[in-house]
């Protein structure tokens, strides 16, 4: 096996079959594609981009991270020319009149946003999603779900996933959608096959497994020192030094690193500092070349100690703590084949491309950003994926390195496991809810998230089998052609309005039946709760009148004590009318709902001990007053019938006969927006719950519109949007002061619990002080309502302030208690919330001012937006 290590031999390229199916697919559908790691799927996304670009359309091409972004612009403006590629990102807007665009999902789902507003389509023939397997993000998947659902069905569609089991089904759940057919084109086939060994702590390198399990020498090992093995001389990070040197020897380098925590990957890049590896000159020459000219562009980064380690060993440590232009450097020597290795979380797997020939596996969980719980296939996959580098590698590694973090034989099954399927992350927020209400009424909310993939996927598990028949979509776009002069604006109005007029046919007949016997007498006396006595002695309260060919009476339950309960639940009987001896004053209040628990417990409450009983001139009364009711009620109903535009709508006769085609189209649709409302009912109360809270702040008017404060609350696409407005409302945010506005600002955007106060100047102090004042009653009707509420550290604000007011980096870092990397990436949010105030220009233009103001105050040296 190690005889194979090396470089394949110079070839044309010649793309996969997999890779060929698709860009053929797609010319006439959707297309999903899902493969592993490195198999050379931005390949398909080119040729599709190409194509649609020859057509004189556009194209957009979203990815999860801004550094994915600024990546492919590079990538992509040496492939289409740099005037022809353009970037839209938080920090970069660049070249926006280009015929491709490159950008974040969240951008691409905002100016979905807009268009929807506006009543515009997207200006793209072609849409790639890539690392679409980030539908099963549990923070951004929601993401990914909306612009899929949002998406003009015009558009083509373009899914590019690593490898996950239910790939299928998110084909199945996009014809659903969108009404067009979706291709699946699936590779398991690795690029560059893999090849699992293990490294025992002397040094030697074996395989790790066979076709019958763990190998021989790796399960001695284990018996021999438990499933994970013993603590590296007394330490829980392997001796890096020997690892490196033993992978050199065996020809295995580059290497990926995957560590535990930050600390760990720096620690091991300390622990390489004496380890004596293979000199090459013109490699080592090549990389100072390349840091030189970092160090030109970004002089900041000069000093750091890191890089100064990097010159000396070419092995670098890189995590979320580091600076993100010191992150970026590490990856583009890695990418250029002038690392040795690197050290890093797991986090790294996913979005960063760092080819290398092994990857070296030293944990089996990993953080999930509250706990470490086990690693999942889906995981080790991305991790591995890294490993083998497709026409610089013959094969790649896995190396499994035994510790106390790594249960080896866990570690062993996971690589032959099938990935974890992705399940919808779709959760409803404000921002969401602002925004669609901007364009959409919400029972078209409510048909939105009946095409949800959650939806999707639980009509899948209620039938039991895969759905292949469309959504929703198919015959709504029918019935719409069908209304055509009618007076319905759209399909989901006409189904709810022919629904409100049977229901008021129904109710108008059954109310005129009752009008008509209610007219006096022991009848019309029996409403709902009345307190009755059977020609037997028993207490009985009414639950319903009944009427039948056999005669009139009523649906009693039993007040009596030893009778009141069969079997746990509330008695009920039904007693003839002239079987009933005498009616009372009293008249329980029975709920309608709540099942039989509710009724015993208002019978329980209610039963009086000494009914008074009422003459034949009481119950006169009582029966006049039920019909007069009646008639109101009828009167209400036949008002309510009159108002209806439906009386004076064309298509008034047709929506009714389900044999005419209107009326059978609307029948389907109903049918058809019934199934997925019960499967999207969670979704659909929450998104109302919203709604609710949206209506008694003022955002939303009764009809569910927004109000001129919510239309410009909706432009704040942030995670706070409802308390922010609160505060812009309140005028507790600056509207003149930049240095507090950013530190304000930077309150929402830190989600750490705070484990310190921190010093605060008195006019920062009293700023927060105000912006308590403004915010905490709304936060607290927000705790009422049963949605989350922010953390609000003060740390955030302090370290903001001090950076906006020129402090020295490492001051600033010490005020926040983080890495580096934290600080940074407060920044780097503390901005983009900025920029959202800035998009208030019309409603609030000195506060957009203040805000464009302090933006320019954050991003400076050493955190400053890569280009």
């Amino acid at each position: 096996m190690l005889a194979d290590v090396g470089v394949p031999e110079d070839a044309p390229f010649k793309p996969d079959p997999f890779q060929v199916e698709a860009v053929e697919l797609l010319a006439e559908q959707d297309v999903v594609v899902s493969a592993p790691t490195g198999s050379g799927k931005t390949w398909i996304a080119e040729q599709a981009i190409a194509r649609t670009l020859a057509q004189g359309q556009r194209a957009w091409y979203a990815s999860p991270l801004k550094a994915l972004s600024n990546a492919k612009l590079a990538e992509f403006g040496q492939i289409f020319g740099p005037e022809n590629v353009g970037i839209l990102t938080g920090d970069r807007k660049e070249n926006l009149g280009a015929p491709l665009i490159v950008g974040t999902t969240e951008i691409l789902r905002n100016q979905l946003y807009d268009a929807m507003h506006r009543g515009n389509d997207l200006d793209a023939g072609l849409v790639v999603l890539d690392e679409a397997h980030f539908l099963g993000d549990p923070d951004r998947g929601v993401v990914w779900e909306e612009v899929i659902i949002y998406l003009p069905v015009r558009v083509r569609l373009l899914l590019l996933s690593a490898t996950v089991a239910n790939a299928a089904q998110i084909s199945r759940w996009l014809n659903f959608v969108r009404d067009e057919p979706c291709a699946t084109v699936l590779s398991r086939q690795r690029p560059v096959p893999l090849y699992p060994l293990f490294l025992s702590p002397d040094g030697e390198l074996t395989q790790l497994k066979t076709k019958r399990g763990l190998s021989a020498k790796v399960r001695h090992f284990l018996e021999s020192n438990g499933k994970q093995g013993s603590r590296w001389q007394g330490s829980h990070i392997p001796p890096v030094g020997n690892v490196l040197r033993s992978l050199e020897q065996a020809n295995l380098l580059p290497a990926i690193f995957f560590l535990k925590s930050r600390s760990d990957c720096d620690a091991a890049l300390d622990f390489t500092a004496s380890v004596s590896l293979e000199y090459d000159a013109e490699r080592a020459e090549r990389l100072n070349r390349e840091i030189d000219a970092w160090l030109e562009w970004y002089p900041f980064l000069e000093g750091q100690v890191q890089i100064e380690q990097i010159r000396k060993v070419q092995v670098a440590s890189h995590h979320a703590g580091h600076l993100p232009l010191g992150k970026l450097l590490v990856e583009r020597l890695m990418q250029k084949g002038l690392l040795k290795a690197i050290f890093s979380t797991s986090t790294v797997a996913a979005g960063v491309n760092f080819p290398a020939r092994t990857v070296v596996i030293t944990q089996s969980d990993r953080f999930n950003g509250r706990e470490f719980v086990e690693l999942g296939a889906t995981e080790l996959l991305q991790m591995t994926g890294r490993a083998g580098r497709r026409g610089m590698d013959n094969i790649g590694f896995a190396c499994v390195v035994p510790g106390p973090f790594n249960d080896v034989a866990l570690t062993a099954t996971l690589l032959d496991s099938e990935p974890e399927p992705i399940e919808s992350q779709l959760s409803i927020n404000f921002s969401m809810v602002l925004n669609l209400l901007l364009s959409q009424r919400p029972a078209e909310v409510k048909q939105l998230l009946g095409m949800s993939l959650a939806t999707f996927q639980r009509l899948e598990r209620t039938e039991g089998k895969p759905r292949t028949k469309a959504g929703p979509q198919k015959v709504l776009k029918a019935l719409a052609a069908a209304l055509s002069g009618s007076l319905c604006p759209g399909p989901e109005e006409a189904v709810v309005r022919r629904r409100r007029r049977r229901q008021l046919e129904r109710l108008r007949a059954r109310l005129a039946k009752e009008s008509e016997s209610t007219g006096s007498g022991l009848w019309g006396a029996l409403t709902r709760g009345r307190v009755l006595m059977d020609m037997y002695g028993s207490a009985w309260s009414v639950l319903r009148r009944e009427e039948s060919p056999e005669g009139r009476g009523v649906l009693l339950v039993s007040l009596e004590r030893e009778r009141r309960l069969s079997k746990g639940h509330p008695r009920l009987e039904f007693v003839p009318l002239e079987e009933i001896a005498g009616v009372f004053m009293e008249e329980l209040n029975l709920p309608q709902t709540g099942g039989g628990r509710a009724l015993a417990e208002a019978v329980l409450k209610q039963a009086p001990r000494r009914p008074t009983p009422l003459g034949a001139p009481q119950i006169e009364r009582l029966a006049a007053k039920e019909a007069n009711e009646l008639r109101e009620r009828l009167g209400e109903v036949v008002s309510e019938q009159e108002a209806l535009v439906c009386a004076s709508c064309p298509s008034h006769e047709d929506c009714l006969h389900s044999k005419k085609t209107l009326g059978g189209l609307l029948d389907q649709a109903e049918d058809q927006l019934a199934e997925v409302a019960d499967q999207s009912h969670a979704f659909w109360y929450d998104f109302v719950r919203h709604l609710e809270f949206l209506r008694s702040e003022g955002f939303a008017d009764p009809q569910g519109r927004l109000t001129p404060d919510g239309l410009w609350a909706s432009q704040l696409r942030l995670d706070q949007p409802v308390l922010i407005a609160q505060a812009i409302r309140q005028q507790a945010l600056p509207r003149q002061d930049p240095v507090l506005l950013a530190a304000i600002l930077a309150l929402f955007v830190d989600e750490r619990e705070p484990d310190f106060s921190p010093r605060l100047d008195r006019r920062l102090r009293l700023a927060l002080a105000g912006l308590r004042q403004a915010i905490d009653p709304m936060i607290e009707r927000l705790s009422q309502w049963g949605f989350a509420t922010p953390v609000l550290p003060y740390r955030a604000s302090a370290a903001i302030y001090a950076w906006c007011q020129l402090k020295d980096f490492d001051q600033v870092v010490e005020i926040y208690g983080g890495a580096e990397g934290d600080i940074a990436q407060l920044i780097y949010r503390t901005a983009d919330n900025l920029r959202q105030l800035i998009s208030l220009q019309e409603t609030h233009p000195h506060l957009a001012a203040t805000a464009r103001d302090a933006v320019e105050l954050l991003l400076r040296p050493p955190v400053v937006v890569p280009t």
